[in-house]
């Protein structure tokens, strides 16, 4: 890897969209990421594939109680909280040139007076780099991906419909290896008379054309994508009217693992060290009004009831890397575990409150941080032609920072368009969703 390569990579590291994700998130349609990603109660029937089958049989407003159609639904949204893209604007200036110049200088001093001082200051910046290069060892971003497309028609006898979805997580991390190769170098600028420059450039020449140093990047990602029939009932029990769902599906869980070069690595490394398996799962769900003016809606929803694993096979580019000198990564794990969501819901002639709470614990699998999160969102209709909304939502299992989320949908004879964006109040985190609709 050479040095003025690095703040490509950090820039990539934060952006790389692959097919690819480390902990499948669930995928999200637009209204409810505006709304702080609050769906167990608050979906609407063209959704609720993706959040409870049940409200599928639950009565909606008018407005909405009818066939509803995502075609399609795409989101995307980037984690950088170590804050890797601001490292990669400021990297090079910042460390590589004056590293880089310092051997420059102390070539040009080399048996004439200043080299003592050139050494110096080649060592103060050798110091400096490596310890910035230590800082972001097994600093991490990722990104997430997602795509959905459903056709639901619900009804409080039997509700019913399809909905396919896919989504997919990057996660990528620089594994620095070369320590103790720049400790030796500040070590002889700061300790030897150097004689000649071949003495820095056994440690690094600036004139070489390959790799100088020997850190790597590794992604470590999966992918998860499911096909589903939704089926919903309603029924009373005592003084509650209760619908309850079951979702049938198939579900394709995908993993990768790939270790590279900073400057050579490939996608298609990725690519060739997917392991997948396919498995039988279900969706259940159950929702009930609390109140006699079927105002308040309650509801819980588990997503994926059977569990299921794969490991990951990494796979290295040896070509460019020195293995004598990089540790050989270990498999990972990647699960996909029963998921408990319950839901509150108050529905008024124009707007419409709801807050979700995950009752367990989604586990970190490549240093992304575990995870279980509270949102809450709301939503406003104007003349059921424009809807405004927004929302929040917290990591309860982790201390970051609140993600706030906003956006709006328009309807128009039933064709409707929504657009989203959220954002984290330290700004490392953005995403975006849109998507089109039918609901008649």
């Amino acid at each position: 890897m050479t040095l003025k390569k690095l703040p490509l990579f950090v820039s990539s590291a934060v952006l790389f969209i692959a097919q690819a994700q480390a902990g499948a998130p669930a995928f999200s349609d637009t209204r409810a990421l505006a709304m702080g990603g609050v769906g167990v109660t608050a979906a609407r029937p063209a959704a609720a594939g993706f959040f409870n089958p049940a409200l599928l049989a639950v009565k909606h407003p008018e407005k909405r109680n009818g066939f509803g159609m995502l075609l399609p639904s795409v989101n995307a949204v980037a984690y950088d909280k170590d804050e890797l893209r601001d490292v990669a604007d400021n990297f090079e200036d910042d460390y590589v040139k004056p590293f880089e110049a310092a051997i420059t200088n102390l070539e040009n001093k080399i048996g004439v007076s200043g080299q003592a001082d050139a050494q110096l200051e080649l060592a103060n910046r050798t110091t400096a780099l490596n310890g910035e290069l230590q800082r972001i060892d097994k600093a991490q971003a990722r990104i997430d991906l997602g795509l959905g497309l459903s056709f639901l028609v619900p009804s409080e006898t039997i509700g019913a419909g399809v909905f396919v979805s896919g989504s997919a997580r990057i996660a990528a991390q620089l594994n620095y290896n070369d320590a103790q190769k720049l400790s030796d170098l500040e070590d002889l600028a700061r300790n030897t008379s150097i004689t000649d420059i071949s003495q820095v450039e056994a440690l690094y020449n600036l004139s070489a054309s390959d790799e100088q140093l020997d850190s790597t990047m590794r992604a470590v990602g999966s992918a998860y994508s499911q096909v589903g029939i939704a089926l919903s009932h309603s029924l009373s029990v005592g003084s509650y009217d209760l619908a309850l769902g079951v979702s049938p599906k198939m579900v394709d869980l995908r993993a990768y693992d790939y270790v590279g070069t900073v400057e050579n690595f490939e996608s298609d490394g990725l690519e060739d060290t997917k392991e997948s398996a396919s498995k039988f799962n279900l969706d259940i769900g159950v929702v009930s009004y609390i109140d006699a003016k079927q105002k308040w809606l309650v509801g819980a929803a588990i997503m994926n009831v059977l569990p299921m694993s794969i490991d990951t096979n990494p796979g290295i580019d040896t070509t460019n890397i020195n293995t004598g000198n990089v540790t050989l990564p270990s498999s990972i794990e990647i699960e996909l575990k029963p998921t408990l969501t319950a839901g509150v819901s108050y529905q008024g002639d124009s707007y419409e409150i709801a807050t979700d709470l995950q009752l367990n614990k989604t586990e970190e699998i490549f240093g992304e941080c575990d995870t279980q999160y509270w949102g809450i969102g709301a939503e406003y209709d104007l003349a059921e032609i424009f809807q405004l909304r927004a929302g929040a939502r917290y990591n309860l299992a982790e201390s970051e920072a609140t993600i706030f989320s906003a956006g709006f949908g328009l309807n128009v004879v039933g064709i409707t368009l929504e657009l989203a964006a959220l954002g984290s109040t330290n700004s490392n985190t953005l995403g975006a969703s849109a998507q089109l609709g039918l609901t008649f």
